[in-house]
C-alpha cells in the first residue's frame, strides 16, 4: 500500500553569483539584492508567485514530518517570504509537530537578526554551505564569502542551538577543491570540529558539465588532487570525522548521535516526497519528474499544469514501485546497508530465480568483498568505512551491469 508524501523539498533559485563547479537550476541576480521591494525584487517575488501556485496544485495531501527550502540561496529571501512558504505548507497541507523544517543559508548572504527572523518565521534548521574555510580555495571556486564569514554564521548557529532556539544545524564542505592538499583539507576538517555543527555533509567535488571548472579543466588549468591524493583524504575525513563522535551515517552526510537528517533519510529509503520550483524533482509516487530548469519555462508549466494537470506523476493513480537496483543503490549508500534477499522477496522472486540471480551478484562482487570494500551480515549487504564508501560508485556500477544482464 502506497503511503501518501510526509516531504517537500521547495526550490529557491536565487543566487548572488554562480559558483565555478555549480550547474544546477539558479538564477544569479547579482550581490545586492532586496527582495521585498529593491533591485530583482519583481523576479523573485513573481517567482515565488508561481511557485505558491504549484504548492496549492496538490490534489492528494497529507500532513508533513519534513521540509526542506534549498537552492539556490534561499537565505536571499525575507524571512517573511519564507514564512509565508511555511504557512501555505501548515493551513494547506498541515505541518506535524516536531516536523524538521531546514533551510540552507550562504555565508555572508544574511545576518544574525535575519537568522531569527527565519528561526521566527519557522525554521528549525539550518544547512550552511561553507565548503572551505581557506580563503584561496574559497576564491579559486567563485565563492563570494571569506573565511570569516563562515566562522561568524557557525557562532550565530552554535548560540541557537545552544539556547534551544533551533534543532540543529549542518554545515557543508566539498573535498578535493582545486589547489588543496592533505594539510589544507585537515585544516578545513578541524575547523569545522571545532564549531561542532551536530551534522557535517562532505561531498566530493564533481567537475559538471558547462561550468567554469569544465572550462579550465579542458584548458589543463584546473589543478585538482589526483586519485591518490583524494583517497588520502577521504581517509583523513573519516579519521578526524570519527575521533571527534561523528557517525557516517550515508556515503556523504555525518552527524553527532540523534542528530541524522530526517528528511535526507526519505530518500535514501526509497520513501515519496514531493518538490517544488524550477528544476526539482519530485517522486511522490515512484516516478520522477523534473520541472523546467529555465524560470520562464517553469511559469509556463506551472500555468499548463494548474490548468490541465499535465504531469501524471504527481497524480495519485500513478503510483508505481521503485525498481530493484535503485532499491540496492539506495540501501548501500547508508551506513545500514540493504537485505538484498528481502528485496527479492518483495519483487515476487521464487527460491529458485533469487538463488541464482544472488548467485551471479556475488560473483560479480567477488573482488570487492575480497578486498573488504564491501561487506555482510547474512544477507545483509554494506559498505565498509571509509574505503568500500569512496570507492563505491565501482560496487554500483557492477550491480547496475548485473541489473541490466537479467532483464
Amino acid at each position: 500500500m502506497f503511503k501518501l508524501p510526509r516531504s517537500a523539498y521547495v526550490h529557491i533559485p536565487f543566487c548572488h553569483r554562480r559558483c565555478f563547479y555549480c550547474d544546477f537550476s539558479i538564477v544569479p541576480i547579482g550581490d545586492e539584492v532586496n527582495s521585498l521591494n529593491g533591485e530583482q525584487s519583481k523576479v523573485i517575488n513573481d517567482y515565488l508567485y508561481f511557485l505558491k501556485k504549484e504548492i496549492l496544485s496538490i490534489k492528494h495531501k497529507s500532513p508533513l514530518s519534513t521540509i526542506y527550502i534549498g537552492g539556490g540561496t534561499p537565505s536571499i529571501l525575507h524571512p517573511t517570504q519564507i514564512a509565508e512558504l511555511i504557512s501555505i505548507f501548515k493551513s494547506h497541507y498541515g505541518i506535524d509537530y516536531g516536523a524538521e523544517i531546514t533551510m540552507e543559508v550562504d555565508p555572508a548572504s544574511f545576518e544574525e537578526n535575519d537568522l531569527y527572523g527565519f528561526i521566527n518565521a519557522g525554521i528549525n534548521r539550518f544547512s550552511l554551505g561553507a565548503q572551505s574555510f581557506n580563503n584561496q580555495a574559497l576564491k579559486q571556486a567563485g565563492r563570494r564569502h571569506k573565511c570569516k564569514d563562515i566562522e561568524e554564521s557557525c557562532k550565530w548557529l552554535k548560540n541557537a542551538k545552544k539556547n534551544n532556539h533551533i534543532k540543529s544545524w549542518s554545515l557543508d564542505l566539498i573535498q578535493n577543491l582545486p589547489k588543496s592538499n592533505l594539510f589544507t583539507w585537515q585544516k578545513d576538517l578541524e575547523k569545522t570540529v571545532s564549531f561542532s555543527p551536530p551534522h557535517i555533509s562532505i561531498y566530493d567535488l564533481n567537475v559538471e558539465e558547462g561550468t567554469v571548472f569544465q572550462k579550465l579543466q579542458d584548458l589543463g588549468k584546473l589543478p585538482l588532487p589526483n586519485q591518490d591524493e583524494s583517497f588520502e583524504n577521504s581517509q583523513l575525513t573519516s579519521k578526524i570525522l570519527n575521533n571527534s563522535g561523528y557517525l557516517r551515517y550515508e556515503i556523504s552526510n555525518y552527524s553527532l548521535p540523534g542528530y541524522q537528517s530526517r528528511h535526507n533519510r526519505v530518500y535514501w529509503k526509497g520513501l515519496g516526497w514531493w518538490s517544488f520550483g524550477q528544476g526539482s524533482t519530485s517522486s511522490p509516487w515512484g516516478i520522477r519528474f523534473s520541472r523546467p530548469r529555465n524560470i520562464n519555462e517553469y511559469q509556463k508549466w506551472v500555468i499548463d499544469q494548474c490548468d490541465k494537470q499535465l504531469e501524471e506523476s504527481l497524480l495519485r493513480d500513478s503510483k508505481t514501485k521503485l525498481e530493484l537496483d535503485e532499491k540496492i543503490m539506495l540501501g548501500l549508500r547508508t551506513k545500514e546497508g540493504v537485505n538484498i534477499k528481502k528485496l527479492f522477496i518483495e519483487e515476487g522472486w521464487d527460491k529458485d530465480n533469487s538463488r541464482k540471480f544472488m548467485s551471479r551478484l556475488l560473483k560479480s562482487w567477488q573482488k570487492y568483498r575480497d578486498t573488504d570494500l564491501l561487506l555482510n551480515e547474512g544477507d545483509r549487504f554494506f559498505l565498509s568505512d571509509p574505503k568500500g564508501m569512496e570507492l563505491s560508485n565501482q560496487i554500483l556500477i557492477t550491480m547496475f551491469n548485473w541489473w541490466d544482464e537479467i532483464n
